[in-house]
């Protein structure tokens, strides 16, 4: 093996150097234009932290009224009454039988995410019980625990929606029966989930199993309303005199696109240009403002919408 010269090592050196460089203003550039401020480690990340919000919120809240609101957390809740073992340990042996399943049923793509947010919700369920051990509810008011055991489970589970991820659990279930029927995930869902949540009237008591009907009832309704509130982005239509301004600054202060129609009045016969342009709702203010700044008279419509999928905003790759 023949050693470089030390010149020849200093031109590798310095196209090597050049080389990253350009890759890494090209890749920046790209997310510029993406605007897709997660990459993998802050998508896990986020599923960390959904993952312990619903842990959190079954121990302190589901786990001591015995609220069985569908999932694996549900199905726990009434099989600790004849297998003496925690709940939340019946939930981490449960989530890893399920996840198994799914592993040869479903696909690795699927179970990756799913594993590694189930498994982390049931270890941190089982460290609550040993860091703060609970033997009875914190309050005597059941319904306000299970006003809070929703709006918990809901944000975490929003916050997995958006990023095309599952808590695990009876999703698999119902994922499993809609490959080998022609049942739709939401209706194969409900159905398993309601299994279990009418059983616990018989299990526990009446108290317990309508508040845990209601519990089932009201969490998608919640699950969706949080959702719409994440994802409202907002659709602007612009009718503008002043096309070159408005689009110099969605392009290169914004850098986002936007659709150009040519418009007429119907009233005076007018030429117009008509902007139609999504943007978040953090550039909305400062759009709307530079335009009534540089064009007084434009006529500005907002809609709010509840997703936009495509470039610059969600990817679809991740809506699979």
């Amino acid at each position: 093996m023949v050693a470089k010269s030390s010149g020849q090592q200093k031109k590798d050196n310095k196209a090597f150097a050049n080389s990253y460089i350009n890759t890494y203003f090209e890749k920046r550039a790209e997310a510029k234009y993406n605007h897709d401020p997660m990459n993998e480690l802050q998508r896990y990340l986020m599923m960390a932290f959904a993952a312990i919000l619903m842990a959190c919120g079954t121990h302190f809240f589901k786990y001591p009224n015995s609220f069985v609101i569908g999932g694996v957390e549900g199905i726990s809740i009434i099989a600790s009454t004849f297998i003496p073992l925690t709940r939340a340990v019946l939930t981490l042996i449960i989530n890893l039988i399920l996840l198994t399943i799914g592993f040869f049923v479903l696909g690795k793509h699927f179970t990756l995410r799913t594993g590694f947010v189930a498994i982390l919700n049931s270890l941190t369920a089982i460290a609550l019980d040993y860091i703060a051990p609970l033997n009875a509810a914190l309050t005597d008011n059941k319904l306000l625990e299970l006003i809070f055991t929703l709006l918990i489970s809901a944000f975490g589970s929003a916050i997995l929606f958006n990023l095309a991820a599952s808590s695990g659990g009876t999703d698999i279930i119902a994922m499993i029966i809609k490959k080998y029927s022609s049942i739709e995930v939401g209706k194969a869902l409900l159905c398993v989930d309601s299994i279990f949540t009418i059983a616990s009237i018989w299990v526990f008591n009446v108290e317990i199993g309508l508040l845990s009907v209601l519990g089932l009832l009201l969490k998608g309704i919640i699950v969706d309303i949080i959702i719409q509130s994440m994802n409202t982005d907002k659709l602007f239509i612009i009718i503008t005199t002043k096309p070159d301004q408005v689009g110099s600054y969605i392009r290169n202060e914004l850098n986002r696109s936007a659709t150009v129609i040519d418009g007429v009045g119907i009233y005076k016969g007018a030429e117009r240009s008509v902007f139609l342009s999504a943007l978040s709702p953090k550039e909305s203010p400062r759009f709307k403002a530079y335009i009534k700044g540089v064009d007084p008279y434009s006529f500005i419509t907002i809609i709010n919408t509840s997703k936009i999928v495509g470039k610059g905003f969600y990817l679809t790759n991740d809506q699979d």
